[in-house]
């Protein structure tokens, strides 16, 4: 989504400043590695003297300071930049507390973590409360972040709902299988797949044909294994780990139903608007997920998929059981989750809206 907005925003009239090169991959963009801007023996004086006074301010202990800024400065300027778009709210904040005052409209775009489980530290909503003062607008992919960061009186007047969206053209539903599931995305706490994975293998144990396969790696990828091996169920449940997109996005187009039971970890942290349950209504499956974060403004139950509370797994078996018996009309659903993506999904549509409230900050 990142290197998308890289690509695409404004024709590819862009130039780029992050931390690491690995973060920017795609395309040639103008660019500062913030990594390798000089850190003088003064420069280092002057970082601890930053995070002692951040300490006292009761800011984050790191911050844009000394040489760092100038550098980030000079770059905007030889760039000739109009506008600054942060992707991530918690680089935005930072960002646009150092350098807010330069003249340039900076926005930036919260995404899931950094309005979930950052905003749980005072710290990080003393920094946001600063810089929101000083940003021209702000992007959320779902309307739960940015009602999460309003429950800490953290509100931004020119505020967006706009999630990253799909290419439609590309996402498209092929000849669905009979009976299969997916699941794609980071095997992590969040999600919690271990749930999507022993619901599946209590509910299609008596239905031999109905397979679940599970794309993406992570941290629970052994634990969930470990539960296909305990209900020998290895031969309708294939975890296949991290794979690239053009596989993903193959398995997706021919699979029927969507599974994802999302989660808010106990640390705080909480999905936006899920990327995998974008493609997945572009594809034509129908979802079957949790009532979690941004998810209910994607999915409308009954029409393009059903939703449980989060860790209801009796309710979440009972979805499935309903998907295998022949319960919902797979046909119809896959035909409005493919609509709904088509009106208010296509990344392309999206970024033009983004553009045209970045544009008008410019213009004033």
């Amino acid at each position: 989504m990142v290197n998308f907005h890289i690509e695409n925003m404004f024709d590819g009239n862009s130039c780029v400043c992050c931390k690491e090169e690995r973060e920017y991959q795609t395309v040639k963009r103008p660019l500062l590695l913030r990594s390798q801007i000089d850190r003088s023996p003064f420069g280092r004086v002057l970082g601890a003297v930053a995070k002692v006074s951040n300490k006292i301010r009761k800011l984050p202990a790191n911050s844009i300071y000394g040489n760092e800024r100038k550098q980030i400065l000079e770059f905007l300027k030889t760039e000739n930049v109009d506008v600054v778009l942060c992707d991530f709210g918690c680089i935005g904040a930072e960002v646009a507390d150092s350098i807010g005052d330069c003249g340039i409209p900076i926005f930036t775009y919260y995404r899931g973590y950094d309005a979930t489980m950052r905003a749980r530290s005072a710290r990080q909503r003393n920094l946001i409360a600063r810089a929101f003062k000083k940003m021209e607008g702000v992007f959320f992919v779902s309307e739960f972040l940015r009602d999460n960061l309003a429950r800490y009186g953290l509100v931004h007047p020119n505020s967006h709902v706009l999630p990253s969206g799909v290419n439609t053209d590309k996402f498209l539903p092929a000849q669905k299988r009979k009976a299969s599931f997916i699941a794609v995305g980071r095997l992590i706490e969040k999600k919690r797949p271990d749930l999507t994975v022993e619901a599946f293998c209590k509910e299609a144990k008596s239905n031999p044909e109905a397979t679940l396969e599970i794309l993406g790696g992570g941290p629970m990828q052994e634990q969930c294994q470990e539960i296909v091996r305990r209900e020998g169920m290895e031969n309708q449940v294939k975890l296949f780990g991290e794979q690239p997109h053009e596989i993903v996005l193959k398995h997706l187009q021919q699979a029927e139903f969507f599974l994802q039971h999302s989660v808010t970890s106990p640390g705080g942290d909480a999905e936006g608007a899920p990327t995998s349950i974008q493609e997945a209504l572009a594809c034509g499956c129908a979802i079957l997920a949790t009532r979690h974060a941004g998810i209910p403004d994607l999915v409308t139950e009954g029409q393009t998929g059903h939703l449980v509370d989060e860790l209801d797994q009796d309710g979440y078996r009972s979805l499935i059981r309903a998907a295998l018996a022949g319960d919902y009309n797979a046909a119809q659903m896959s035909k409005n989750a493919r609509d709904f993506a088509v009106a208010n999904l296509d990344n392309r549509d999206l970024i033009k809206r983004v553009e045209t409230i970045m544009e008008k900050a410019v213009k004033h």
